[in-house]
């Protein structure tokens, strides 16, 4: 079943429906309420494909069957008989659930994102599943030398003061390693996903500067890669598409961008103007140590506003080439940074 082609409808990306097959094909989704899930269904179901989606909730089950999914109540605590039973009859699925800033420690993120992704393995294939593609995370990168010109051979890091990139690391080798000739499973690696009317990244940094305390570190001066949400869908659908087996896919926007302008050019869809702090990485290394020593003893829910793994993400250089999704994928961005910023104040403007 192909992916389909792309346009531009205004400001909307519109996927148009594969020709490749009559059949339609029948794609289960997890983290389907969640931003990129909520790109993600519609663009499925341009391109020709039948979406289910899970369900936590009645909320969830309302948001995703709005988008024109059926909602399918069922939950990665299940067990795998119980996934495997709701998984009958869908050929692919995107496992793109997962937890990301609630808190809890290791024994959380290990309970949902790796013995999550581990179960969803087991159940899709045994229900026959064909293809399982996996939304992981290049920041698995950070933790040793600099990110500098880095692709799909570096290896991935397992932080132990980073619960969430260490789970992620570890469901990245067990998708990859589960893959035979009858199961095909893949990984797309987004950079830090943003974009679109409903960007969680964009209102985190908008509520720090709101806050004042927002800080560049080394004056934001580092070159990074990110993914807007279009392009990461885009991805992900040409991973369901021509994804080899065992093989991990980098997607990224067109080119690089400066921490401080990338920040500045967010901030300013929300009115708002890059602040001017900028502190050293030694200290903001030190401010994020306390800052998840306090979390720990006080038993604050969720994560702290600055952590280790976002000190390493934002204070350095983070350059990873894509080249591998393009040229076996054939990625390349749906939307120029430009022009989704440029959506992003239309967005802004029309909502006041």
């Amino acid at each position: 079943m192909g992916a389909g082609r792309s346009a531009s409808r205004g400001r909307e990306m519109i996927y148009t429906a594969p020709t490749t097959t009559s059949v339609v094909q029948t794609v289960f989704v997890t983290g389907g309420s969640g931003f990129l899930g909520r790109r993600l269904i519609p663009a499925l179901t341009s391109a020709g494909y039948r979406v289910r989606a899970m369900a936590r909730s009645d909320e969830s089950a309302a948001t995703v069957e709005r988008l024109g999914a059926a909602a399918v109540r069922c939950d990665l605590t299940d067990s795998s008989a119980v996934l495997t039973g709701q998984l009958r009859g869908c050929e692919m699925i995107v496992h793109s659930a997962g937890r990301f800033r609630e808190g809890g420690g290791h024994a959380a993120y290990e309970r949902d994102n790796i013995a999550g992704t581990q179960k969803m393995l087991a159940a899709a294939e045994s229900a026959g599943v064909l293809r399982f593609v996996y939304v992981g995370a290049a920041g698995c990168l950070v933790g040793g030398k600099p990110v500098q010109d880095a692709d799909e051979s570096w290896p991935l890091q397992e932080l132990p003061y980073s619960p969430y990139f260490r789970s992620k690391t570890i469901a990245d080798h067990a998708v990859r390693a589960a893959s035979k000739p009858e199961f095909a499973t893949c990984v797309v690696r987004p950079g830090v996903i943003w974009g679109g009317t409903d960007d969680v990244f964009t209102k985190s940094i908008a509520e720090a500067t709101r806050a004042g305390k927002m800080m560049l570190i080394d004056g934001g001066k580092h070159s990074i890669v990110t993914s807007h949400v279009d392009n990461t869908v885009r991805g992900i659908l040409l991973a369901l598409q021509k994804g080899v087996g065992g093989e991990a896919y980098f997607v990224f926007d067109e080119g690089t961008i400066r921490t401080r302008d990338f920040f500045g050019r967010l901030l300013r869809t929300q009115g708002l103007e890059t602040p001017d702090r900028s502190i050293p990485y030694g200290v903001a290394w030190t401010m994020a140590s306390l800052a998840e020593a306090a979390w720990k003893v006080f038993h604050r829910p969720g994560s702290p506003p600055v952590n280790r793994e976002l000190v390493k993400l934002t204070g350095g250089p983070f350059v990873v080439s894509d080249r591998k999704a393009r040229a076996e994928l054939g990625y390349a961005p749906m939307i120029s940074r430009e022009a989704a910023f440029e959506a992003m104040v239309e967005s802004a403007a029309a909502a006041k």
